[in-house]
């Protein structure tokens, strides 16, 4: 399969075709709590798996601190 060409938090990243947003949860190795927009909508954790990169998305990735 062929790459896709992708921002990812404003960076433009090539990524193998074909992958979903959980493949990219594990290639990030992200852990704890963060959201996940693509293309300016908010993907609920349930459907990364079925949530193709496609070329030309725009993705951010923001993660939650506690503190006080």
């Amino acid at each position: 399969m062929s790459n896709v060409t992708v921002k990812i938090n404003g960076e433009t990243v090539e990524l193998q075709g074909g992958l979903n947003l959980n493949d990219l949860v594990e290639i990030k190795g992200l852990k704890g709590f963060f959201a996940i927009e693509k293309n300016l909508k908010i993907i609920n954790k349930e459907d990364y798996k079925k949530t193709i990169i496609e070329n030309g998305d725009e993705i951010e990735i923001v993660g939650f601190a506690g503190g006080g």
